[in-house]
């Protein structure tokens, strides 16, 4: 009977975990977006790179979306590119 009720208290901590995780995910997520947001606010006359920028953090996010060091990386070299448009324009 312990084995039983032990193995339902480690799948509810298993449960819990993966809300947990998804939940973070999803934060991060929102918090680059903003950053991102942010970011290309000086690109906003060329609403073709504004969209290209969009359209790259997409296709970072889907590919590494199981990755989360690479996709950190991804995320700021995408950043840093963009912080680098800028500071050229400005």
């Amino acid at each position: 009977m312990a084995d039983f009720v032990e193995k339902l208290q480690l799948k509810g901590k298993a449960d819990e975990d993966i809300y947990f995780a998804k939940r973070d995910r999803e934060l991060l997520d929102a918090l680059h977006r903003r950053q991102l947001e942010a970011v290309a606010d000086c690109a906003a006359g060329d609403k073709d790179r504004a969209a290209g920028f969009e359209d790259r953090f997409q296709a970072i996010s889907e590919r590494h979306k199981d990755e989360p060091g690479v996709l950190l990386s991804a995320y700021r070299r995408l950043l840093d590119e963009i912080n680098a448009i800028c500071r050229r324009r400005g």
